[in-house]
């Protein structure tokens, strides 16, 4: 394998599309598919060490190499590197040479590792990468994850790829996975297939089985979602859930992880912090319907009560039953507005001496709305509001779980916003 820009991926593809043309004469001739199958490449997950090659490592070698680096090949690169690098990047070169190795074994023309394959210093290729990551990890033909502090399968647990932002969309957008310990020996028998017509021979009983298993049980993923996720507004408490024990080292990124996950839009805006999770959930109920955004625990976000300070707030809930959850015919979509979320009806006043006397209360508590129905029998999640800081404004002071009558209490007449 040779070291290429993306120029010079994007120019051995066009040729190869140009070739395929020229040499096919019969309309029904798929040349597309023998492209994709001469273009297939690898994609590796891992945890960042303290002492990566980058890419500028690559991109700018040491002097007493630069003469005819570009005619070398990945081999000679790396074993050039080493003897130029710190002695502390060895592990790093040494992984990205087994990566390429195990690429060629599974038949990949290319390999891509995001390490030395973003250049982090162009804020316009790395914003382009962060959007476009699921999207490279999905259309991958085989993503080989590196466990870096795994011996055996039966101490997946304690591996700390587990606990990474990042590596939640890289579990979760390939159809093809390949696990490997910490001496590059794979875990499984077989690659871990996702979709269901290839998984044959990959029951319960099988390595890969197990392996998908012993993954469910360490991220809370159940296997069915493993092996059938979609990306998309669906299931929006549980995907956050997900993400609940996971940490980035920049906190923009526990936002910016999920944006492929959600299949949303989002800004790149490094410096904002925890305005980035705000963000992201501002739009998710903007083009959602799915209540669930709204039942976590926790501290609220700096910039609306209504919405999570963190996805860490997702890792305890009342249990709203999604499919149960409020959806008005016409006003069922929560707005962000300048003055606050505009919930949608219909929200109470309510009734200390009446119907919710037997509440326990928070102090300040004037209203509530119904958001649907709990995983409890005959009771329902019940958001609790208190005055805000403007005429017709809410906040939310706390999310409860109880039994609602037919004739709860009084409507509140106008619209309510929640800051």
């Amino acid at each position: 394998m040779t070291l290429l820009g993306r120029n010079d991926v994007q120019a051995e593809v066009n040729e190869r599309l140009r070739q395929h043309r020229e040499s096919c004469n019969d309309e029904a001739c798929n040349y597309l598919e023998d492209i994709k199958d001469e273009t297939r490449y690898s994609i590796l997950s891992h945890r960042w060490s303290d002492h990566e090659v980058v890419f500028q490592h690559i991109q700018t070698p040491p002097e007493k190499l630069a003469k005819g680096w570009g005619l070398l090949s990945a081999d000679a690169k790396l074993a050039g590197l080493r003897e130029h690098l710190p002695s502390e990047m060895g592990p790093s070169l040494d992984k990205f040479a087994r990566f390429l190795d195990v690429s060629k074994d599974k038949g990949c023309s290319y390999a891509w590792a995001d390490t030395i394959c973003i250049n982090k210093e162009s804020s316009a290729e790395l914003d382009e990468s962060i959007r476009s990551m699921f999207a490279w990890y999905r259309d991958s033909h085989i993503c080989i994850v590196y466990l870096s502090e795994t011996s055996f399968q039966s101490y997946l647990g304690s591996d700390p790829w587990f606990r990474r932002g990042w590596t939640l969309q890289e579990l979760l957008a390939p159809r093809r996975l390949a696990f490997y310990a910490k001496n590059w020996k794979q875990l499984t028998r077989y690659d871990c297939m996702k979709r269901s017509s290839e998984r044959a021979g990959q029951g319960e009983e099988s390595s890969e089985g197990r392996l998908w298993s012993s993954v469910a049980n360490i991220t809370g993923i159940q296997v069915e979602d493993l092996h059938n996720f979609k990306p998309g507004l669906y299931d929006i408490r549980k995907r956050l859930s997900w993400a609940s024990n996971r940490k980035t080292t920049r906190i923009e990124d526990m936002a910016y992880s999920l944006i492929g996950i959600f299949d949303v839009n989002l800004p790149i805006a490094y410096g904002e912090k925890e305005r980035a999770f705000y963000r992201l959930q501002v739009e998710i109920l903007q083009n959602s319907d799915d209540m669930s955004l709204f039942d976590w625990q926790g501290e609220a976000s700096m910039y609306s009560s209504m919405l999570a300070l963190s996805p860490a707030c997702f890792s305890a809930s009342i249990g709203l039953r999604t499919e149960d959850s409020l959806r008005a015919p016409d006003d069922s979509i929560c707005t962000q507005t300048s003055i606050g979320i505009r919930m949608p009806p219909p929200v109470y006043h309510l009734d200390r001496q009446g119907a919710q006397r037997s509440w326990k209360l928070p102090d300040g508590a004037i209203a509530f709305s119904i958001l649907g129905a709990s995983s409890k029998p005959s009771h329902h999640v019940i958001l609790l509001l208190g005055a805000g800081s403007r005429r017709g404004q809410y906040k939310r002071l706390a999310l409860i779980e109880m039994q609602v009558g037919r004739d709860p209490s009084k409507q509140v007449s106008d619209a309510v916003f929640v800051k």
